[in-house]
């Protein structure tokens, strides 16, 4: 199993942010705009099998980027990721999803489970690196519904040490970056703090905002030694 527990703070909380996906209609061209707009490089990542969706990377230390893209219609008509990058990108949304690690999902499905929440069966994934690696993982869904929502889903990851995407080698143009804070937007804002709470606990990496729709709003990075937003 992954050791992601290291760090100047100390033991990493049960469930952090993990990464967040921008939908985009070409990932060569998405990548591009990203580079050329933000200075945030990113690597080909690989295809989701039976999704219908394909991703590249953006390096943050232990968090990452995903430009996420659909490359089989049929596949992606008939999958709730397929389906949620397609309206995203119908409603020129800039973010999709946005996902939380956790070292062990059924104990966080068990305790969310307790609590109340309807929750859907555990997915399994998988997809292959250029080079050859293959990256698995376990997914739990929260939000069930077709949009994209202000929700995250879960992942756990089953790769050895220092294949999370996140640790990928870097080349942004002002040197490495860092993920600081998803500001999510709510129609109902108190009800969105209050799950986010339980997945996540007290943190500084999410911001809920009152909002017409719901879904990641904005991320503020730290890049060059100042903030970079992305909306």
């Amino acid at each position: 199993m992954p050791d992601f527990t290291q760090s100047p703070e100390g033991l990493e909380p049960p469930t952090v942010v993990d990464h967040v996906l921008l939908p985009v209609t070409d990932l060569e061209e998405g990548a591009q705009r990203l580079y050329e707009r933000f200075g945030l490089k990113g690597t080909p990542g690989g295809r989701h099998p039976k999704v219908g969706t394909a991703n590249v990377i953006v390096p943050l230390g232990l968090q990452y980027l995903e430009l996420i893209a659909i490359v089989d219609q049929g596949e992606a008509a008939s999958s709730r990721l397929g389906g949620r990058v397609a309206r995203a990108l119908e409603q020129k949304r800039t973010f999709v999803a946005w996902a939380l690690r956790t070292h062990d999902l059924d104990a966080l499905r068990a305790r969310l489970q307790a609590a109340g929440w309807d929750l859907p069966p555990i997915v399994e994934g998988s997809r292959k690196r250029p080079d050859g690696q293959v990256l698995s993982w376990r997914t739990q869904d929260v939000d069930t519904g077709s949009e994209p929502g202000a929700i995250p889903f879960a992942i756990e990851w089953r790769i050895p040490d220092g294949l999370h995407p996140g640790e990928a080698p870097s080349a942004h143009r002002e040197g490495p970056a860092s993920l600081r804070r998803v500001v999510v937007g709510a129609r109902d804002p108190r009800r969105v703090r209050d799950e986010l709470e339980i997945l996540l606990g007290d943190s500084d990496f999410y911001e809920v905002r009152e909002a017409g729709v719901d879904g990641v709003q904005q991320i503020v990075l730290e890049s060059g030694g100042g903030e970079l937003v992305i909306e």
